[in-house]
């Protein structure tokens, strides 16, 4: 009877440490680090809308962005115009990040439709088009 309680008690034990040991980054880990853009595709770009002058100087100014996801809650956005400190939260399911900026209290929601430990991919559709942003890990 012992032997067979022993071999229980050490088939448990294998199956948690193998289930610890599978266990997957949820999005709010994989997100914390400092995430450059890496390139911007865009398609279906209605000029009618948009002059391509005008879209090539918000893209350009896009590549100039970036933003540190920090473990305490909160992140930088750093644009040419400044930079921005948000509380953050992340909704592991759906993959929107919510931030509220702390200086004006502007909540912005961004879905991302991928996150994985080096890259995030958004996908923006808009009326002048829809803009497909790769972010790199730094």
């Amino acid at each position: 009877m012992k032997k067979n309680l022993s071999a229980i008690m050490i088939a448990i034990i294998a199956v948690m440490a193998i289930t610890i040991s599978c266990k997957h980054p949820q999005p709010d880990e994989l997100i914390i680090g400092t995430w450059k853009v890496d390139t911007i595709m865009s398609e279906n770009v209605d000029t009618s809308m948009v002059s391509m002058a005008q879209l090539q100087q918000a893209l350009a100014m896009q590549q100039q962005v970036y933003f540190v996801i920090h473990e305490n809650g909160q992140m930088d956005l750093v644009s040419p115009f400044g930079a921005k400190t948000a509380n953050w939260e992340m909704n592991n399911d759906s993959l929107i990040l919510r931030a509220t900026f702390i200086d004006n209290k502007q909540v912005s929601e961004i879905q991302f439709d991928e996150i994985t430990a080096e890259s995030l991919v958004l996908v923006e559709k808009s009326k002048s088009g829809i803009f497909t942003t790769m972010y790199k890990k730094q």
